[in-house]
């Protein structure tokens, strides 16, 4: 007898056998519109997206994937656990899906993948968007709590609520291989040299209240033509606390593409 579904993470959708290893993912949306393709940040599965989605997919055609060793996707050694390899995972799975190009978008730790996406693979991108990014090796994070704190502190004031964060967005098959994947910042270098030579169309996006702020600033004053915004009232994982303003940045970048 099958196990009844309890949460979204109990709902397995397509797998792709990318790069060695099985890659799950789902593409929803109306495949005339553009695509957008969102990576997840650290320590989440594709499920995690799922407060967005719908007036998302109002504008495009939405491609979830679970990054190796994360969600429901496969690993392989430990070698291949570093963001070059993630982005060749995601090029192979656009590939096999037949998208030509995507509007390509990372979070936090996503964003670092979404870099090397851009470098590595910029005849893919029809637009790249960074939020709450940075790129050197590990950050202190020692206020990340305070501050996320103090902007759930002022949205309450302000009479915004924020989305019930889900256990379930966390979930993963292997613990190793979970682990390994979120711990890739710890084995890569600087990247911050490389963002001049990145073309693509770029949205780079922080919290006022989140620790990479600075670093976002300065990613985007390095990316020839970027724009960056910075969002009010809101920490690190800046879609976990203004969700309508995420899902707006986004929107209103790729609608002044379209019209240029």
């Amino acid at each position: 007898m099958n196990r009844p579904t309890t949460t979204a993470y109990d709902i397995t959708h397509a797998m792709a056998r990318i790069n060695g290893i099985d890659l799950h993912y789902v593409l929803q949306g109306d495949t005339k519109a553009p695509t957008l393709v969102l990576i997840n940040m650290a320590s989440h599965n594709l499920t995690c997206w799922e407060i967005v989605l719908e007036p998302l997919l109002k504008r495009f055609n939405v491609m979830r994937f679970d990054l190796r060793g994360t969600g429901k996707s496969g690993w392989g050694d430990e070698a291949q656990f570093n963001f070059a390899q993630y982005a060749d995972d995601l090029a192979g799975l656009v590939k096999h899906l037949g998208i030509r190009s995507a509007f390509v978008v990372g979070v936090a730790y996503g964003a670092r993948t979404a870099a090397q996406f851009a470098l590595r693979h910029p005849a893919m991108l029809s637009g790249l968007g960074m939020f709450d990014v940075a790129l050197t090796p590990p950050v202190d994070q020692g206020n990340q709590g305070a501050l996320g704190a103090k902007a759930m502190a002022m949205l309450k004031r302000a009479g915004i609520t924020t989305p019930e964060r889900q256990k379930y967005w966390r979930f993963y098959e292997n613990r190793d291989a979970a682990l390994a994947c979120h711990t890739a910042h710890h084995r890569e270098g600087d990247t911050m040299a490389a963002m001049p030579t990145i073309v693509a169309p770029t949205l780079v996006a922080c919290g006022r209240q989140d620790m990479n702020l600075k670093s976002a600033e300065e990613i985007a004053r390095l990316i020839p033509g970027a724009t960056f915004e910075i969002m009010e009232m809101t920490g690190h994982g800046s879609i976990f606390y203004r969700p309508d303003e995420f899902v707006r940045l986004i929107s209103d970048f790729k609608a002044r593409l379209q019209t240029v």
